[in-house]
């Protein structure tokens, strides 16, 4: 057996995936071409438009009711709701299922003591044999699973009172009837209309609803980076404050030019003229000494140039501090 023989193949090694910073994504985003950074721009927007679209899918499905009726059973009223979506959690919560219910008078009683009753049992079956215990359990001592409500007056014909409830996901029945106010197990004879609407998809449609528009939020940021990339390779570049204030004031390479005599006229002789000539050999004319510091003088619009003692000029513009300083002028 030769030795190439017993070569081994090396192993590729497996390299984990470093996530990407914020500031390796803007070194990247600095490196993208024209033609990149506007195929990023097209892809951003329509993430933007893509979220908010599901967004509001997904709101229309947490706002939007599933209606029911009921039918007549005997002088009852009753309608299995079958499985009610919703959070598995026992107990009055945010999780609960709203269930609203509207009952029209069709035919009260005329019994002065009427009223409305309606129930709402968590059952899986509702014909089961303990349905009344259930019910009566509910009118003496109504809970978030057994649930009982009665209307506060007599009835009218064509009146329509509206019941709310909020229960748990599971099976729910629905019975409504007419009782007497002293005896809510005394069913009277009369006729109903039901109409009900329940949202059974607010909580899970909400929460991917909340969580599209925050995803569409993050995209629109990325748009306008892209956006301001593409801008600043296809637009030409702005002047600055302090180019613009150069070219109206000092020009490219020179100070502002003076206008009008540096001081005031020098005043007259004050008597008669001296005899003429020469009183004397001249004296020689000292300069004054140039000062060391260089001075400010006024622009336009609040800024100020500074004047080096040799006379030249400073191209940095400066503005006025509040303590009467100069200080560069920064945008």
């Amino acid at each position: 057996m030769s030795d190439e023989d017993n070569v081994v193949e090396a192993e590729p090694e497996t390299t984990e995936s470093v996530p990407v910073l914020d500031e390796d994504r803007d070194e990247i985003m600095k490196d993208m071409t024209l033609e990149e950074r506007q195929e990023a721009l097209k892809r951003s927007r329509w993430n933007v438009f893509l979220y908010l679209g599901l967004a509001a899918l997904m709101f229309g499905f947490a706002l939007f009711p599933f209606p029911f009726t009921a039918d007549p059973v005997g002088n009852s009223y009753e309608q299995d709701l079958g499985f009610v979506w919703g959070a598995p959690l026992d107990g009055e919560d945010f999780t609960d299922v709203p269930i609203e219910i509207e009952v029209t008078a069709t035919n009260p009683p005329a019994n002065p003591d009427a009223r409305i009753a309606v129930y709402l049992i968590n059952s899986d079956d509702c014909t089961a044999s303990d349905m009344l215990l259930l019910k009566r359990n509910a009118r003496t001592d109504s809970s978030h699973d057994n649930q009982f409500q009665m209307s506060d007056k007599a009835p009218i014909v064509d009146e329509v009172v509206t019941f709310e409830f909020n229960v748990d996901g599971g099976g729910q029945c629905l019975f409504a009837e007419y009782v007497d106010k002293d005896d809510t197990s005394d069913i009277l004879i009369g006729g109903m209309e039901i109409d009900g609407s329940m949202w059974p998809n607010q909580i899970w449609a909400g929460f991917f609803a909340i969580l599209f528009l925050s995803l569409s939020g993050f995209a629109f940021v990325g748009a306008q980076k892209h956006g301001a990339g593409v801008k600043a390779l296809t637009e030409p570049s702005k002047k600055s404050t302090e180019e613009e204030v150069l070219e109206q004031t000092a020009g490219p390479t020179g100070p502002p030019p003076s206008k009008g005599p540096s001081g005031p006229p020098q005043a007259g002789p004050s008597g008669p003229p001296e005899a003429s000539g020469p009183a004397g050999p001249p004296e020689p004319h000292t300069p004054e000494p140039a000062s060391a510091e260089p001075t400010f003088e006024p622009a336009e619009n609040g800024y100020f140039f500074r004047k080096m003692p040799d006379g030249s000029y400073d191209q940095t513009v400066f503005v006025q501090a509040e303590d009467g300083s100069y200080v560069p002028y920064e945008e």
